[in-house]
């Protein structure tokens, strides 16, 4: 099939990992044709690094490039609204780091651009297409862990309070991958949500406490915090057994009571360096966009944009209640 050719924008830590994991895909399927950064000097080493041809200052300029069909977009959390609307105008697909907006309404505006535009969207949560998630799913279909029963998980790592501003507080930066977690497993749309949690001086959040409750009494406990370093685990518990998995946004063992199932991430000996922990795994969800694209998909199944608006939704009400941002004044 044809080669999807990438733009980035802008060049960031995250989208030189991501670079990085398209280079152990075989060469003819993708291709990073372009990439933006508002320093000339930090753009040019991303395209000597990836051998990029075409680099720019301004995010219009890329978005006018006529050899890019899909963009990367992974600048601050706040950005990502104004970025996609630019690249979707222009009529380029996206890929966009979450969160993809910081609101619900601004999520919603995205969608219906793509789907007017018959564009591709997706926000993303590169762990969905992880070969131990497809495995995890498969389990809980053949019923291994019997009936659901809750969901726990961690994820705390020290970060400075001027860092988690930028990325928009804890629940926005660490928080989503636990609620991904939980709509994967169970599947629907939670019946209630119990937060509780500690907003610094600026009104972001550093710590929460999240409880989602489903149906038939399953329920989801998600820990975050950006003071402290957690477990970093999540156990999903059904009447028949559990299953364990360390650094679940991207894991590469699942534990069971009887055995231990090994994921090792993709390239093998040849893996290069990541910024971010266990970051080549983002090489599946590339070929996810890539498989979408060619099949005219305005969205990945993996994870569609009803999932978007709802972890959307989701962080809305958890920002009200914890009186994050905007929300303060009314708190």
């Amino acid at each position: 099939g044809p080669t999807l050719r990438w733009g980035i924008a802008p060049v960031s830590l995250m989208a030189d990992d991501f670079a990085t994991s398209l280079s152990i895909l075989p060469p003819n399927r993708h291709r990073i044709m372009s990439c933006v950064a508002a320093y000339q000097s930090h753009a040019l080493a991303f395209a000597d690094r990836h051998e990029v041809e075409n680099v720019y200052t301004s995010f219009e300029e890329l978005a006018k490039c006529p050899h890019v069909d899909v963009v990367y977009i992974s600048p601050l959390n706040p950005q990502h609204s104004e970025l996609c609307h630019l690249m979707l105008n222009h009529d380029k697909h996206v890929l966009c780091e979450k969160p993809l907006c910081m609101t619900e309404e601004q999520v919603n505006q995205l969608l219906v651009k793509a789907r007017a535009r018959s564009l591709f969207l997706m926000e993303g949560m590169w762990p969905r297409c992880v070969p131990a998630y497809h495995y995890l799913r498969h389990q809980i279909l053949r019923n291994r862990l019997g009936e659901l029963q809750h969901l726990h998980c961690t994820l705390g790592i020290p970060i400075s309070h001027r860092r988690l501003a930028l990325y928009g507080g804890v629940t926005s930066d660490f928080g989503v991958y636990g609620m991904q977690l939980a709509l994967w497993i169970f599947r629907e749309v939670p019946r209630c949500v119990k937060v509780s949690g500690r907003v610094n001086e600026d009104n972001v959040d550093v710590a929460a406490d999240i409880e989602l409750c489903f149906t038939r009494g399953k329920r989801a406990f998600i820990e975050v915090s950006s003071e402290e370093r957690l477990s970093n685990q999540a156990v999903i518990q059904g009447k028949d057994g559990c299953i364990k998995m360390n650094n679940y946004w991207c894991p590469t063992r699942l534990i069971t009571e009887e055995a231990n199932y090994e994921f090792p991430l993709p390239g093998g000996e040849q893996v290069t360096h990541t910024h971010y922990h266990n970051r080549m795994g983002m090489c599946y969800e590339a070929e996810e966009v890539r498989n979408c694209i060619l099949k005219g998909c305005n969205e990945s199944e993996v994870f569609n944009h009803n999932e978007s608006l709802l972890l959307a939704n989701l962080m809305d009400t958890i920002h009200a209640e914890l009186g994050v941002g905007d929300f303060a004044a009314n708190h």
